[in-house]
C-alpha cells in the first residue's frame, strides 16, 4: 500500500510539473481562433474563384471548341488585329490566357502556368476526340460504346469499408508519434536536469529507486497522454469549423471511425507509451551532461520503431507486418492498425498485448536498475558494459 501511495505522489508531482491545464486551454482557444481567421481569410482570398476566368481566342477559331470551353471559361474572341494588343496586355497586366489552335495542336500563351490548367487540356482532348470521331463517321453511341470502361462487379471477403479506415489509422500513428516526441522532451528534462542539480541523490535516500522511476513513467506518460487528448479535441474543433462552413454533412466522418478500433489503439497505446518512457528514462539516466553525450541521439530510438508502423498500412497482412505487430517494440501502433484495416483474430490481439505487458515489466524494472546506480555516479557517464552489468544485478 505505501509502495502505491508513493509512486502516485511521485506520478502527480511529474504530472502538474509539466501539464498545466490553464497553458492547454490557451493553446486550444488561440488554435480555434487561428482556424476561424484561416477560414475567413481564405474564403475572402478566394472569393472571385467562383467567376470564369477569361480565355482569348481569335474569331474564327471553332464554334465548337469555343462552345466547349465556354463551360469553365469565360470566352473572349479577338479580331486578327486585336492579337498583339492582348498579348502586350498579359506582359502589362501579369494575368490573362490567350489560346489558338495550330494545326492539330494548340498554342497557349500566358504570363504563368494556369491555376485550370488540367481543366484546358481536358476540353481540348474532349474536342479533339469529337472532331476525330466525325472524321472517322462515327455515331455518338458507337464511340461511347468503344470508350465505355468495362463492369467489374466486385466482391470480397472482407468488410469494404476497412479500407476507409486507413484514414483512422493514419491518425494513430500520428497520435503515437506525437506522444513519443513530447515523452522524450520531458523525460530527457526531467531526469537529466535533476542529475545535474543533484536532487534525486536526496529523493532516493527516501524512496526505493524503483519507486522513483515508476512515479516518473506514469507521470509523464500521463502528460503525453493529456498532450495527446488536447490535441484530439483541437482537432474535432477544427473539424467541426469545416462541416460547419463547407456545409458538409457530419455524416460523412462516419465511415473512418471505428469504435473497437479505436478503444483497443488506446489500450495498446498506453502500453507503448509506458514502455518506451521506461526505455528513454534508462538512457536519461546515464547521460551527466546532455550537452555533449553521444547517448543523447538514442533519445529519438523509439520514433524510428513507431515510424515502421506506417509499413502496416500498405500491407496489413504480409508476414512483416505480422511480425511488426508482435514485436513489442512496434506492436502497439502496429496492431491496431492492422485491426482497423485487415482481420485480425482475438487470439493475436490478446498474444500481442500480453508481449507488450511482459516488455514493460522488463523495461520498468531495467530503467530503476541503471537509475539507482548511474545518478551516484559522478565524473562520467557509465560505459555499455557497465549497464550491461548493472542490469543483471539485484536491487
Amino acid at each position: 500500500m505505501r509502495y502505491y501511495k508513493q509512486v502516485l505522489t511521485v506520478t502527480m508531482w511529474e504530472y502538474r510539473r509539466f501539464y498545466k491545464l490553464k497553458n492547454e486551454l490557451l493553446g486550444i482557444i488561440i488554435m480555434i481562433i487561428v482556424f476561424s481567421l484561416s477560414y475567413f481569410v481564405s474564403k475572402y482570398a478566394l472569393s472571385g474563384s467562383k467567376e470564369k476566368p477569361e480565355i482569348a481566342m481569335l474569331q474564327d477559331t471553332d464554334t465548337l471548341l469555343i462552345r466547349m470551353l465556354s463551360t469553365s471559361f469565360e470566352v473572349k474572341t479577338l479580331a486578327s488585329s486585336e492579337y498583339q494588343p492582348y498579348i502586350d496586355n498579359i506582359k502589362k497586366l501579369k494575368k490573362g490566357i490567350y489560346l489558338a489552335q495550330d494545326g492539330e495542336g494548340f498554342v497557349l500563351q500566358s504570363w504563368n502556368k494556369p491555376g485550370k490548367m488540367k481543366q484546358i487540356k481536358a476540353t481540348l482532348d474532349e474536342y479533339s476526340m469529337e472532331i476525330n470521331r466525325n472524321k472517322a463517321g462515327l455515331p455518338p453511341e458507337t464511340l461511347q460504346r468503344i470508350l465505355k470502361a468495362p463492369e467489374v462487379k466486385e466482391s470480397y471477403f472482407i468488410d469494404p469499408k476497412t479500407h476507409d479506415r486507413k484514414t483512422l489509422a493514419y491518425f494513430f500513428a500520428g497520435l503515437m508519434i506525437m506522444a513519443v516526441f513530447l515523452s522524450f522532451t520531458y523525460q530527457f528534462t526531467a531526469i537529466t536536469g535533476e542529475k545535474q542539480l543533484k536532487i534525486t541523490e536526496q529523493i532516493i535516500s527516501a524512496i526505493k529507486p524503483q519507486v522513483w522511476m515508476d512515479g516518473k513513467i506514469l507521470g509523464i506518460a500521463l502528460t503525453g497522454l493529456s498532450s495527446m487528448l488536447t490535441y484530439s479535441v483541437i482537432g474535432a474543433l477544427g473539424g467541426i469549423l469545416f462541416f460547419q462552413f463547407s456545409g458538409t454533412p457530419v455524416s460523412s466522418i462516419l465511415p473512418y471511425l471505428h469504435l473497437p478500433s479505436i478503444l483497443l489503439y488506446f489500450v495498446f497505446t498506453l502500453i507503448g507509451i509506458l514502455i518506451w518512457n521506461a526505455f528513454m528514462a534508462s538512457v536519461a539516466s546515464v547521460i551527466t551532461d546532455p550537452n555533449n553525450s553521444g547517448k543523447s541521439s538514442l533519445m529519438l530510438l523509439p520514433l524510428l520503431f513507431v515510424l515502421t508502423a506506417f509499413l502496416v498500412i500498405k500491407e496489413p497482412d504480409s508476414g512483416f507486418s505480422i511480425f511488426l505487430s508482435w514485436f513489442p517494440l512496434t506492436s502497439a501502433s502496429a496492431m491496431p492498425i492492422r485491426w482497423a484495416i485487415t482481420e485480425v483474430s482475438a487470439l493475436e490481439v490478446c498474444g500481442s498485448f500480453l508481449v507488450l505487458i511482459g516488455t514493460f515489466y522488463f523495461f520498468r524494472k531495467l530503467a530503476a536498475k541503471i537509475f539507482h546506480v548511474s545518478v551516484l555516479i559522478s565524473g562520467k557517464e557509465p560505459s555499455w558494459k557497465e549497464i550491461i552489468l548493472l542490469s543483471r544485478e539485484r536491487i
